[in-house]
């Protein structure tokens, strides 16, 4: 039912919306405001966990965060909003350009009882399927996580995970020639942003030393370690 009626909506979007295209055309939508309005409880959306969802109660969601460290889960007074945490990822800057957004974000998850550690992959191989490689046998449970293709980042950190396969747009080439190859490769992998790039450019030409770059960035937002890091990519 619900995909039905959240169908004609999401027609507009573009192919591979971001997240905050898909937030706007929700957050317009009356057909998604009146969704389940006749529900007199809380929603609690579970973005990481056992049973990724909407729940219609705080039991079910405290279920679906067993065995998880670092869960990311809300509460939230309606299904809009739910449908916001979930498309969000639970992402505050996200969700704060949703108009008239009331979520709670659960930041301090129940207690959950210690994870007790799987057993190591066991590799085993006999004659009879030696031509085929090693046997794989996985031993414990495995704890289910939504598949992400990639982060996008800027310097203060994920904006957005996308849940699809994408190509990263190269720097300007007088940029990729700044950056050389292992720190491209890194800035590419992490997703960050193309004004991420650009203002690590300039500040790696315009500093003299690796505390004035690393202390430049950590201005900016980003982790202090990290700005050594990619002072030691870029002289690689």
């Amino acid at each position: 039912m619900v995909d039905e009626q959240l169908q004609p909506i999401l027609h507009p979007a573009p192919h591979n919306p971001h997240s905050s295209e898909l937030l706007k055309l929700l957050g317009r939508s009356d057909v998604v405001r009146k969704l389940f309005s006749d529900h007199t409880g809380k929603f609690y959306p579970v973005v990481v966990g056992n049973c990724v969802g909407i729940h219609r109660t705080k039991e079910s969601a405290i279920s679906a965060l067993r065995g998880f460290l670092f869960p990311c889960w809300g509460e939230t007074s309606t299904f809009r909003d739910a449908l916001a945490f979930m498309i969000a990822k639970g992402i505050d800057d996200l969700l704060s350009e949703v108009q008239g957004y009331k979520g709670v974000l659960c930041t301090t998850p129940p207690p959950l009882p210690a994870p007790t550690p799987a057993p190591p992959v066991v590799l085993s191989m006999s004659q009879k399927d030696a031509g085929s490689g090693p046997n794989m046998v996985w031993a414990g449970d495995v704890e289910p996580s939504p598949i992400i293709y990639s982060y996008v980042r800027n310097l203060r950190g994920v904006i957005e995970s996308r849940f699809y396969q994408s190509d990263c747009v190269p720097p300007p080439k007088p940029a990729a020639e700044v950056l050389g190859v292992h720190t491209l490769k890194y800035l590419q992998a992490h997703g960050y942003v193309q004004s991420a790039v650009a203002s690590i450019v300039e500040l790696y030409l315009t500093s003299h030393t690796e505390q004035d770059f690393a202390l430049a960035l950590a201005r900016l937002g980003l982790p202090l370690a990290e700005g050594f890091f990619l002072w030691y990519l870029f002289n690689l």
